[in-house]
C-alpha cells in the first residue's frame, strides 16, 4: 500500500487539480473520497458564504487555465456523489484508482457532466480500462460499504477538513498548491 493518502471530493474543483498534480508527479498515493468532515465535526459547506463562493468563481477557473485544463460548471451542481464515491474505492482496488478519478474529476470539472449518471461513470471507467462490470458491482457491494466505513475512519483519524488533503506521515498538506510541496519533499 502506498504510503501517501490522498483525500479528495468530486464536488471540488481543486480536488481535481490535486489529482492532476499527483498524476503529472507520477507519485503512487491511496486515493480516498472524502465523504464529509471527521466524525462529530461540523461540515462547514464553503459554497454557503457568498463571498467565498464569488472568489471561488474566480480562482476556481484561473488555477484550471493555469494548470491547462478545460474548465465547464457541471450541471446540475449538487449530486449524488455515492455512485462515483463506490466506484473510485472499487477502481482504487483494482489498480485503476487515480485513473478512474481523474476521469470522473474531468468529465465533472472539464465537460460539466453528471456524474450521478452511472453511463458517465462507464465512460470513465472504459476510457482507464477499467471493467464497467466492476464498477457496476461496486454499487451494492458490500465489501465497498464496509471499505468507504473504514475510511470514515480513516478520514477521523487523519483530521481531514477539506480537499484535497494528504498525509505522509506526520506530513499533511491541504490544498492542490500544498501538493507542489508534497511532490518536492518526496522526490527529494
Amino acid at each position: 500500500m502506498p504510503s501517501i493518502r490522498v483525500y479528495h471530493a468530486f464536488r471540488s474543483p481543486y480536488s481535481r487539480l490535486g489529482l492532476h498534480v499527483i498524476d503529472r508527479a507520477g507519485l503512487d498515493v491511496e486515493l480516498i473520497p472524502f465523504t464529509g468532515p471527521p466524525d462529530g465535526v461540523t461540515f462547514s459547506d464553503p459554497t454557503a458564504s457568498k463571498p467565498k463562493l464569488a472568489y471561488y468563481g474566480i480562482d476556481a477557473p484561473r488555477m484550471t487555465m493555469r494548470m491547462g485544463l478545460p474548465m465547464r460548471r457541471p450541471s446540475p451542481f449538487d449530486v449524488d456523489f455515492d455512485p462515483a464515491n463506490k466506484g473510485a474505492v472499487a477502481a482504487m482496488r483494482d489498480g485503476k484508482g487515480l485513473a478512474f478519478a481523474l476521469g470522473v474529476a474531468d468529465a465533472r470539472w472539464g465537460e460539466g457532466k453528471n456524474i450521478s449518471d452511472i453511463s458517465v461513470l462507464e465512460a470513465c471507467a472504459e476510457q482507464c480500462g477499467w471493467s464497467m462490470d466492476a464498477l457496476r458491482g461496486a454499487q451494492e457491494n458490500a465489501d465497498i460499504a464496509a471499505m468507504l466505513q473504514k475510511q470514515r475512519e480513516q478520514i477521523t483519524e487523519d483530521g481531514v477538513f477539506g480537499v484535497p488533503f494528504a498525509v505522509r506521515g506526520v506530513s499533511k498538506y491541504w490544498g492542490h498548491d500544498r501538493f507542489d510541496l508534497l511532490v518536492e519533499d518526496v522526490k527529494g
